[in-house]
């Protein structure tokens, strides 16, 4: 049986594409979605620019666990030499207490969160209390 090859030029008849080329598939658009913005991002860029600024789509998660808002008990001692008061009583609207920081004044430390044994200590020690 003899084998007859056609010709390139009579494969590529009948197709209105560059040259009779058959264009298929995203390679020919260099990918799908986000993909080849490394040397291709020029091409790309206008997608993915809004109100100036590059977005690049989201990143990580949001965990579920609400992390507690903290302050140091060297921060509520300053606050404590602004007040006139002997004895400054600090509403702490439940966030945790930190050992950071010196006490210097006596100070009543209510609706806390959490509270570390060394901040514990320190107030206790310069004649302060912390109430629960």
């Amino acid at each position: 049986m003899v084998v007859t090859h056609r010709k390139k030029s009579v494969k590529k008849l009948g197709h209105n594409d560059h040259n009779g080329l058959r264009r298929r598939g995203s390679g020919n658009r260099g990918g799908v979605g986000k993909a080849g913005h490394g040397k291709r991002m020029k091409q790309k860029k206008m997608s993915y620019i809004i109100d100036g600024k590059v977005d690049y789509g989201k990143h990580g998660f949001t965990s579920i666990y609400k992390k507690l808002k903290t302050i140091s008990v060297g921060l509520i001692s300053e606050m404590a030499e602004k007040s006139t008061s002997q004895k400054f009583e600090y509403d702490a609207k439940y966030k945790k207490i930190l050992g950071t920081g010196t006490v210097k004044k006596a100070i009543i430390v209510k609706n806390y969160a959490g509270i570390t044994n060394k901040a514990k200590d320190k107030i206790v020690k310069a004649g302060g209390e912390v109430k629960e």
